[in-house]
C-alpha cells in the first residue's frame, strides 16, 4: 500500500500583538521613527519588533498605500499580494518568538502632497485602511494617532510642500485650508469605520512631540523595555523655516515674496491672526470631543488633563501665543477674505467627505 507524502504538522501560530501607529504627518512622526530605528536591537531583545518606512515602503506595502480614485485591477492585485506578503512576515516574527509588533507607516491614511493637492485633511481613509484588513487577519490591537492644531499643522504642512516643489500659497488657498470640511474627529471616525472594535489612542502633538519613549509605551500597551533606549531627544525631518524658504524660492527665480514670510523669522505662519484663531477653534471643537469620550471611539492621551489648544501651548514653548485681541472674531466666525471681498467661489468649499458643496452660495 502506498502513503502519501508525509505532512508535518502545522505549528500553532504564537500570539502576536500588532499596533499602528499611523500618523499624523507634521506631527514628529520621523523622529518616533528614527528612534524606533536606532534602538531597534534593543526592542528586538524586548519582544518587540517594529516596522517602519525603511521596511514598509521597500515593497512591503506595495499597492497598498494608493488613493482609492486610482485604484486598478492591477493595483488591487499588488495590494492582495502584499497582504499575503504581510501575512508571511507576521507568522515569521511570532514564531522568532516576538510577542508584539508596532508599525508606524503614516502613509496608510494619505500624504501630505495629496492633502495640498485637495486642500482637505486625508480623504478617503476609510477606504484606504480597509484594504490592509485582511493582512492583519484579526491581531490588530491598537492605533495610535497624533493630531496637532491645524494652524501650526498646515502651516508645516505648506512649508514641507515648497520645499518639495509646491509653488507658495496664494490667499484663496489659505483660505480654503480654514473652510474645508474634514477634521481629526473625521479621520479618527474613518480609522474607527475600517478597523471596528479596535483600541483608538489619540494625543495631541502639543503634549507627546518631544517623548517618543512615552509613545513607544502607549503603543506596546506599557510592555517592559530592556534600557537603555537612545536618541530620545533628537529630532528629524523638520519642516524648513523661513530663511531656507527664502532661499528655495530665491533659486526658483521668484524675487517677489509674500509679506508673511518677507518678514518672519524662524517657523513660517502664513496664516492670519484671524485664519488661526479659526483654525484653533476648529481643533478646540475636536479636543473637547475627545475629552468627552469620542463617542466611545477613541480614548484621548492628554498626561496633563488640559483642554482646548490655549492650555496645550501653555506647555509647548515653540508654540506662540494669540492676543487677547487676535483671538476675538465677530460672531465667532471665520470669514475668507476673498468672500469678504465677492471673489470667493463656492467650489472651494467642500464638506467632510470631500464632496463639494455651496454652502456660501
Amino acid at each position: 500500500m502506498t502513503s502519501g507524502p508525509v505532512v508535518a504538522p502545522k505549528q500553532p501560530r504564537c500570539d502576536l500583538e500588532i499596533s499602528l501607529h499611523i500618523g499624523a504627518h507634521r506631527t514628529a512622526t520621523t523622529t518616533f521613527q528614527q528612534c524606533l530605528e536606532r534602538n531597534r536591537q534593543t526592542l528586538i531583545r524586548s519582544g518587540i519588533e517594529v516596522w517602519t518606512p525603511e521596511r514598509t515602503r521597500a515593497g512591503l506595502f506595495a499597492g497598498l498605500i494608493e488613493r482609492p480614485e486610482d485604484l486598478t485591477a492591477q493595483i488591487i492585485r499588488r495590494g492582495a499580494r502584499a497582504c499575503g506578503r504581510i501575512g508571511i512576515a507576521l507568522d515569521i516574527a511570532a514564531n522568532a518568538g516576538r510577542q508584539a509588533l508596532l508599525i508606524s507607516e503614516e502613509n496608510m491614511i494619505g500624504s501630505i502632497r495629496n492633502n495640498l493637492r485637495q486642500t482637505l485633511l486625508y480623504p478617503g481613509v476609510a477606504e484606504r485602511l480597509r484594504r490592509f484588513g485582511p493582512a492583519f487577519d484579526g491581531r490588530l490591537r491598537r492605533i495610535g494617532i497624533s493630531i496637532r492644531s491645524y494652524d501650526s499643522f498646515w502651516a508645516s504642512s505648506l512649508a514641507f510642500g515648497i520645499g518639495q516643489g509646491f509653488r507658495m500659497p496664494l490667499a484663496a488657498d489659505l483660505d480654503r485650508h480654514v473652510t474645508q470640511g474634514r477634521r481629526w474627529r473625521d479621520l479618527i471616525c474613518d480609522v474607527a469605520a475600517a478597523f471596528p472594535g479596535v483600541e483608538i489612542l489619540v494625543w495631541p502633538y502639543e503634549r507627546l512631540a518631544g517623548q517618543p519613549e512615552r509613545q513607544l509605551a502607549l503603543l506596546t500597551g506599557n510592555r517592559p523595555l530592556i534600557l537603555p533606549i537612545t536618541g530620545l531627544r533628537e529630532r528629524s525631518n523638520v519642516s524648513p523655516q523661513c530663511d531656507r524658504l527664502r532661499m528655495i524660492l530665491h533659486l526658483r527665480g521668484q524675487t517677489t515674496l509674500p509679506e508673511s514670510l518677507a518678514h518672519q523669522t524662524g517657523r513660517w505662519m502664513p496664516f492670519s491672526s484671524l485664519q488661526r484663531a479659526a483654525l484653533r477653534q476648529q481643533y478646540d471643537a475636536d479636543l473637547h470631543w475627545l475629552h468627552q469620550g469620542a463617542d466611545g471611539l477613541a480614548r484621548l492621551i492628554d498626561p496633563a488633563g488640559a483642554v482646548g489648544s490655549d492650555a496645550l501651548r501653555q506647555s509647548w514653548a515653540d508654540q506662540e501665543v494669540l492676543t487677547d485681541s487676535e483671538d476675538r472674531m465677530p460672531g465667532g466666525q471665520y470669514v475668507p477674505q476673498a468672500l469678504a471681498a465677492g471673489e470667493w467661489d463656492v467650489r472651494h468649499q467642500r464638506d467632510r467627505s470631500g464632496r463639494q458643496t455651496a454652502d456660501l452660495a
